[in-house]
């Protein structure tokens, strides 16, 4: 049922325009805001606390699917949970109008919805922009699209519709509390490269299969069991040595800022047809259920 409901959800995400009520930010913001005005999630809350509030809605789901819910049931709770969970309507958008400004040459507009991305998240001190990072928008792409794709995949083919809200609802938090500043923010920051730890490795060597195998493996290697290394880092790194732009493509670069982007989406993509390979097959052998 993984596998089917992966397939429909990835297919469906694909040919629907997804409003604000399908996709986990709008219930995210609702969560925190509910357990904030009853005391449980404020500057004063505790590090186990803050754990305790990401863990309600996910255990909470496991208790409906264990008790309540048939294998019919479940499956469909599942595709609903996962179409919810991945993708993110807001961040295509701004890859849309990034692409459109490229090709007008508006490098200020391109610059502009490189920083709308938002770049808290990648582990760095920053201002909260691009220039800081020192990342290109397709490296930065690359990491907001295993964020909304690859990772939900992966903590869904693991623990199901409970490990994909779990991951989600944690990422958005993240979010939140470090472009609020938020005390527990660090907590969470760990929480959260825990969470990417082993998913990222994962991803990064789905691209080094999919890309330049021999270039990539090294950088792969090096980081394979860093615990010091943000996910950021280690996903933007090894992506960058695994599709590498042509001597033509970094001349026509220089002209449209798209070309990179369109590159490592390209990359990204056949990313996401690899895991779903390794899910079939493992599937098949009976790995999965």
């Amino acid at each position: 049922m993984i596998l089917m409901s992966l397939l429909l959800v990835l297919s469906l995400e694909r040919i629907i325009s997804k409003g604000t009520d399908w996709h986990i930010e709008t219930y995210a913001v609702s969560y925190r805001q509910f357990m904030t005005e009853n005391g449980w999630f404020s500057e004063s809350s505790s590090n186990t606390n803050f754990y305790l509030v990401m863990l309600l809605p996910v255990l909470l789901l496991a208790a409906i699917e264990y008790w309540l819910l048939g294998a019919f049931f479940t499956f469909i709770e599942q595709s609903i949970v996962l179409f919810i969970c991945i993708g993110c309507p807001a961040l295509r958008t701004t890859y849309k109008c990034f692409l459109n400004a490229a090709d007008r040459g508006d490098l200020q507009a391109c610059s502009m919805y490189t920083d709308q991305l938002g770049h808290c998240s990648s582990g760095h001190e920053s201002d909260g922009t691009a220039g800081a990072e020192g990342k290109s928008f397709g490296q930065h792409l690359t990491w907001l699209n295993y964020q909304h794709y690859a990772a939900v995949m992966l903590w869904f083919i693991a623990f199901g519709a409970p490990g994909a809200l779990f991951y989600c609802l944690t990422r958005s938090t993240t979010d939140a509390l470090c472009s609020s500043e938020h005390p527990l923010r660090e907590a969470s920051a760990r929480l959260m490269f825990a969470l990417d730890y082993v998913p990222v490795r994962i991803t990064a060597f789905g691209m080094l299969i999919m890309g330049h195998f021999s270039r990539a493996l090294p950088e792969w290697l090096n980081y394979a069991l860093q615990f010091d290394v943000p996910a950021y880092d280690v996903l933007t790194s090894i992506s960058s040595k695994a599709e590498m732009l042509t001597p033509e493509e970094q001349e026509q670069q220089a002209e449209n800022a798209a070309v990179e982007p369109k590159v490592l989406v390209k990359l990204a993509k056949r990313n996401v047809i690899f895991l779903l390979v390794i899910t079939s097959a493992l599937t098949l052998v009976g790995s999965l259920a």
